[in-house]
């Protein structure tokens, strides 16, 4: 490999995550790409990840054990020891795909770019996967805001390089402490503001998996509010047009959560009502017309029940 391709940093945060370390671990160090370093974060785990951690230490550029703040402390951690031109982090539950960064940075205009980022796919494990990650190239701050409306919106952490040269100059190194679940989203948000070259790669290149434990599933509304909260603070910086449409996802949002938790023809009340505040055209979003497709479906199904019981 050219040895010209720039250096990565690799953080790994961890914390009783001893089932899934390894395989993050060696997604890491199996990586034909020969200028990593490996940083391990581990928030004085009580399981068995400190003997995962030492049992592939020589690999490993940098390692530390002890209680920390939880994972947005442990990711700063390491990205104040990172040398490298790129620095990422991988959760100790998800993993790279072998040859990741070769098949990235053999894209020349990869590596002029500030900011790379991609789609990845999404599972129990490798073997039973869908794909994650925003369908657009451009990144910008319109759907960033997006984070709690739809999984299109989002720009998955597994996928993303920074180059830490960019973070320093405009005094973003560090994620923000006070976030629990989306400290990801308001990094990317304050990247944004400093326009940085950006670079959308089309192959996959990492794992996010999902588990009982996973914030996203065990912790789905804490983040859904954090991630609102974050984008209600950046929604000025958005044109008038933007944030009508923002608002817009909003109510939408809103609205569909409450068609969720209600019955069939509380759902129809509820969708006309949605017409009325905000027109027939308003309507016109996969998510909203898949409702109407599901409550359909179920009022043709139980009207079909109801002749066969006849």
């Amino acid at each position: 490999m050219n040895n010209d391709y720039p250096k990565i940093s690799v953080i790994i945060p961890n914390y009783n995550y001893g089932e899934f370390l390894e395989e993050a671990i060696l997604s890491v160090l199996n990586q034909s790409y020969n200028n990593i370093e490996l940083l391990v974060i581990d928030g004085g785990s009580s399981d068995n990840s400190v003997d995962i951690i030492k049992k592939y230490q020589s690999n490993i550029f940098y390692w530390i054990s002890e209680k920390d703040n939880g994972q947005t402390d442990a990711i700063n951690k390491g990205l104040s020891k990172a040398n490298g031109e790129y620095v990422c982090y991988l959760n100790s539950d998800d993993a790279y795909i072998g040859n990741a960064f070769d098949e990235i940075f053999k894209k020349a205009n990869s590596r002029q770019a500030d900011f790379i980022f991609g789609k990845v796919y999404v599972g129990k494990d490798l073997k039973n996967v869908t794909i994650l990650g925003s369908n657009r190239n451009v990144f910008n701050l319109k759907n960033l805001l997006l984070f709690f409306y739809h999984t299109n919106y989002i720009i998955p952490s597994q996928s993303v390089l920074i180059k830490k040269s960019f973070l320093l100059k405009h005094d973003i190194l560090y994620l923000k402490t006070n976030l629990k679940y989306c400290m990801d989203m308001d990094w990317y948000c304050r990247i944004w503001m400093h326009k940085p070259i950006s670079f959308r790669y089309k192959g996959i290149h990492s794992f996010f998996r999902v588990h009982p434990k996973t914030k996203t599933k065990s912790q789905s509304d804490l983040m859904r509010y954090e991630s609102i909260e974050i984008a209600m603070g950046y929604m000025p910086q958005l044109d008038t047009k933007d944030q009508l449409r923002f608002l817009k996802y909003l109510f939408l949002s809103k609205i569909m959560r409450k068609i969720y938790n209600h019955s069939i023809q509380q759902n129809f009340y509820l969708m006309f009502g949605l017409i009325k505040r905000i027109g027939i055209t308003g309507i016109w979003d996969r998510r909203v017309l898949g409702i109407f497709k599901q409550s359909l479906t179920k009022i043709l199904n139980q009207s079909n029940e109801t002749r066969i019981s006849a």
